[in-house]
């Protein structure tokens, strides 16, 4: 898990990654020592929960991406259905390929081997 983080941090623009549990415990992480896993975890989970409720709730069911924009970044959260990919990047960045890099590192972690 740590090797796929540390690669989908070596992405430009990509400032952290983690794992999350549905619970929004933390199960691996590789942020900045700027970016502090406890706090980042926690927005993680409540936006997962406000998200995913808020969809299902409207009947779309749960989400596969999730994407939150901020003036100084965004954070991407990907459902892998055995807890969530969390990804803090830069705002500046091209997202269509990041996500390409992000999904492809989920993939990965989804699979037994890792």
């Amino acid at each position: 898990m740590k090797k796929v983080l540390d690669e989908l941090n070596a992405v430009a623009g990509v400032r952290g990654s983690m794992v999350i549990t549905a619970e929004g415990q933390v199960a691996q992480s590789r942020l900045g020592d700027d970016l502090p896993d406890e706090a980042v975890a926690a927005i993680s989970a409540h936006m997962i929960k406000t998200g995913r409720s808020s969809l299902e709730g409207l009947g779309f069911g749960p989400f596969q991406r999730l994407i939150l924009a901020c003036v100084h970044g965004r954070l991407v959260f990907v459902n892998m259905e055995i807890g969530y990919l969390v990804v803090i990047a830069n705002q500046g960045i091209d997202l269509r390929q990041i996500l390409i890099e992000i999904d492809s590192a989920a993939r990965r972690l989804k699979s037994p081997r890792v």
